[in-house]
């Protein structure tokens, strides 16, 4: 799961301060390789090794730079990351393999480098993995506004053109649902991890939260999933539909067992339905 506030401030000065640090050893070994200092071949792997290293954690330091704001983060996307995935795992596995064959006591320092540079990123993407089975990146939080008693599943379908784009409220986008469950707009649906929140909202303007916890604990939100709907190329998503229902686990439990249909969002409590979505 990205950082973020001060743990994203704290990570960035260990990333400065551990590249400073790797840069000047590799530096202080390359200065010896002169014509009167001959390195020898297990010299050169150390050197190598520390060498793979500083790519890694910069490669590292960069992912860390990109969560400083969403719009960086965004711009950045999923394919930048890859490529970052990529100069992170290839140099940690080369710095360690040359730091193991090298000599001198510098070799620990990349290969205790690249042991830490790789469980950092390892941990980071089995988070991000098992959070929202995407890339790490950072997206702007989602404010979901639910007419109070709804109760039924909810469909909001992104990337349709004619439609409305969402509101941005201090960071957050916000997706007031209709009576009937189905919010359709012209907003793409952002990839990456943001903390989203669900309120329902009385005429009045009030707000009551709705919680989404494990099973057995009073949770009011299940079920969270996207549905894309590809290009005739079979390439880039024409529109995704997210779904999610509201309302407690019992009844989440109980449209699931009738095969009741996420396409037709259904507001239990006022017992209306919409047509299929698609």
């Amino acid at each position: 799961m990205p950082l973020s506030g001060r743990w994203l401030g704290l990570a960035l000065v260990v990333l400065v301060l551990w590249l400073t640090f790797l840069c000047r050893i590799w530096w202080g070994l390359l200065n010896r390789s002169k014509p009167d200092v001959r390195l020898g071949v297990r010299d050169r792997f150390t050197l190598a090794g520390i060498g793979f290293s500083v790519i890694a954690v910069g490669a590292l330091l960069l992912l860390h730079l990109s969560w400083i704001s969403v719009a960086v983060s965004q711009h950045f996307g999923v394919s930048a990351i890859k490529v970052l995935s990529s100069f992170l795992f290839w140099p940690t596995l080369a710095g360690l393999l040359f730091s193991a064959a090298g000599s001198g006591r510098r070799r620990f320092f990349g290969i205790g480098s690249c042991l830490i540079t790789g469980l950092w990123w390892f941990s980071l993407a089995m988070t991000a993995a098992i959070s929202i089975g995407a890339a790490p990146i950072t997206r702007h939080p989602t404010k979901f506004l639910i007419p109070a008693g709804y109760v039924g599943w909810v469909a909001v379908k992104h990337g349709e053109m004619k439609a409305p784009p969402l509101q941005i409220n201090s960071g957050n986008f916000i997706c007031q649902i209709p009576p009937d469950g189905l919010l359709v707009t012209s907003s793409p649906l952002e990839q990456g991890w943001a903390k989203d929140e669900y309120f329902y909202y009385s005429q009045d303007g009030s707000t009551h939260a709705l919680v989404e916890t494990g099973w057995g604990r009073g949770g009011m939100i299940w079920g969270n999933s996207n549905e894309w709907l590809q290009a005739p190329s079979g390439s880039t998503p024409v529109q995704i539909t997210e779904y999610f229902y509201v309302g407690p686990e019992a009844r989440y439990h109980h449209s699931v067992d009738s095969n009741e249909s996420r396409r037709r969002p259904f507001n239990e409590s006022a017992g209306q339905t919409v047509p299929n979505s698609r």
